[in-house]
């Protein structure tokens, strides 16, 4: 049977894509042919997601819809806009459902849309381990823990608030024999992985965990662009990107200045690092 990379190669590679090791950054996603501005380079759901807590009960916790919103009458966290939403996830929300019906209203309030990312992420990753869900070369646990954490460079206060959120998990999911050194490393994760779902206004709804995208390195001059439709991630080419070209997305602080005169610019945010130099004309 083929390892989960070889299926991810393969995968990618039906999509006119490939991965490999880029000096400094690791991972890079490259182009296997070329792209036309505006074209879709790669789509993904995401692994797991969330709405926002001040978008809960005004966004499908499926699709993100705003519409004819219902609540689940067991749990009341989780919020649908139909019957088929509710259905396309039920296999995931039976389990947490009866996990969060299970919490006191105190703990409830404990339920922070990162807690709920990570109990759905465990959730999802039980499923497809029982074979109850499909699984796939895109789609696995595999390409989440392949993912980097950066936990040394994580701030003491912050571990310990990682370690605090990973015994909450394993209070909310009692019958789960966790790794709580894997949850730890896992919210890191989410700190420099984890992608703002936003609406075509870029008003963030929520938040969702795409592994394959996080493949795609960070650039002030970037050859593409990361949106959304509902919660599904699209990247789509800005410029032309040549065959065995590097496919760079916008590093969104630069996306939020609309005029930067030649500069050199030392970018230390997050786990994000490097040098640049670029004229933008607003």
């Amino acid at each position: 049977m083929a390892s989960w990379e070889e299926q991810l190669r393969d995968e990618l590679a039906g999509r006119d894509l490939a991965v490999a090791s880029v000096p400094g950054k690791g991972r890079g996603l490259f182009a296997a042919r070329s792209f036309f501005p505006g074209e879709v380079v790669i789509s993904q759901e995401p692994y797991a997601s969330t709405p926002n807590k001040i978008s809960v009960g005004s966004n499908c916790d499926n699709c993100f819809a705003s519409r004819n919103l219902r609540k689940c009458s067991v749990c009341r966290v989780a919020w649908y806009c139909g019957s088929a939403c509710q259905r396309e996830e039920w296999k995931l929300h039976q389990l947490e459902c009866r996990a969060i019906a299970a919490l006191t209203e105190d703990r409830k309030k404990m339920l922070t849309p990162t807690i709920r990312l990570m109990v759905r992420l465990v959730l999802r990753r039980k499923l497809q381990d029982d074979k109850a869900i499909p699984s796939s070369g895109t789609d696995n646990y595999n390409l989440v823990d392949a993912l980097e954490s950066h936990i040394s460079e994580v701030d003491k206060n912050q571990l310990v608030l990682y370690a605090q959120m990973a015994n909450l998990v394993q209070l909310i999911l009692p019958s789960f024999e966790l790794d709580l050194k894997e949850i730890t490393h896992t919210f890191s994760k989410f700190a420099c992985n984890a992608h703002t779902i936003c609406d075509p206004e870029l008003r963030p709804l929520g938040t969702g965990l795409y592994p394959v995208l996080s493949i795609i390195n960070h650039s002030c001059v970037p050859n593409a662009v990361l949106i959304f439709e509902g919660r599904t991630a699209y990247v789509r080419a800005l410029q032309p990107i040549s065959k065995n070209e590097e496919v760079m997305n916008i590093l969104l602080f630069f996306s939020l200045l609309s005029y930067i005169p030649l500069l050199a610019i030392h970018v230390s945010w997050g786990f994000f690092s490097g040098q640049c130099q670029l004229r933008i004309f607003g």
